[in-house]
């Protein structure tokens, strides 16, 4: 074989190298602009106070650069003892720490909660406060699946306690 084939075949293979790793860097970053998030989640009660909960939140928000976004959120929290539906309302930011397909988040919520239904024995209106560490998994231009484990604290005003305590005390009720 000669020097200029040989030449070509490198070059060739080389160009089909950089050709292939193009096609393949499904690389999804974080893009600047417009943030909206449909939420599913479970909170497990903690505590001679806790109760478990299932909510659906929607959060909407502006992302700043490809680090940093906040927004405002609320939903729907379904406790499970009572039966009683609460209203969260809250502020969102959220960190992301690589610009890679998976990459590390973080998140902070600060807001309050409200009771939807009048309930004497378990109100459930109180402070709502929820940090939370995860991946955030790319899967398209404008789409990504988020999987993270957070604390929920959310503070109410606890008179009698289903299944527990029966004492007409005042005490938080701190959620995990």
């Amino acid at each position: 074989m000669t020097k200029q084939r040989i030449l070509g075949l490198m070059m060739s293979c080389c160009f089909a190298m950089l050709t292939f790793a193009q096609t393949t860097n499904g690389e999804h970053p974080v893009l600047k602009g417009y943030k909206g998030s449909v939420e599913l989640g479970f909170a497990a009660g903690a505590g001679d106070d806790g109760h478990n909960r299932m909510e659906v939140l929607l959060v909407n928000g502006y992302q700043f650069n490809h680090w940093l976004s906040a927004g405002i959120g609320t939903g729907i929290q379904v406790w499970q003892v009572t039966q009683q539906v609460t209203l969260p309302l809250f502020a969102d930011f959220e960190a992301t720490f690589m610009q890679k397909t998976i990459a590390p988040f973080a998140d902070l919520r600060i807001g309050y909660c409200f009771g939807l239904s009048y309930d004497d024995v378990i109100p459930k209106d109180g402070v709502y406060f929820s940090p939370t560490v995860g991946f955030r998994w790319g899967v398209g231009r404008n789409t990504a699946w988020k999987l993270g484990v957070g604390y929920l604290l959310q503070g109410s005003e606890i008179k009698q306690n289903y299944g527990t305590r029966t004492s007409l005390r005042n005490v938080l009720s701190f959620t995990l």
